[in-house]
């Protein structure tokens, strides 16, 4: 049986900001979603945590994999695990479910 519908808890950090008063650097927001879930959605999850002053700032923002590997809409989640069958552990111990928000 496949994993790909799966839950699994994601973490996005912050990566950086143009202003640390609206959109703090460093801090981290988690989302609980499927293993298959499109990166445009975990996006729209991400956007939804703001209020509307900053939601124009962070809609400028892309997600990288923690290897620094940009992440596309239609990308999904477990695109980036090593194994996309592995357990949450294994996915957990190698750090792969940690999103890093970046300005650029």
């Amino acid at each position: 049986m496949s994993k790909e519908e799966d839950n699994i808890t994601v973490t996005i950090k912050i990566g950086n900001t143009r202003d640390n008063d609206l959109i703090k650097v460093g801090k981290e927001y988690n989302f609980n979603v499927r293993r298959n879930t499109f990166i445009c959605e975990l996006l729209d999850y991400f956007i939804a945590c703001f209020d509307s002053e900053a939601k124009m700032e962070i809609k400028k923002y892309v997600l990288f994999s923690k290897k620094m590997i940009r992440l596309y809409n239609k990308n999904i989640i477990s695109d980036v695990f090593q194994d996309p069958e592995a357990s949450d552990l294994e996915i957990y111990d190698r750090d792969e479910t940690i999103f890093y928000a970046i300005l650029i």
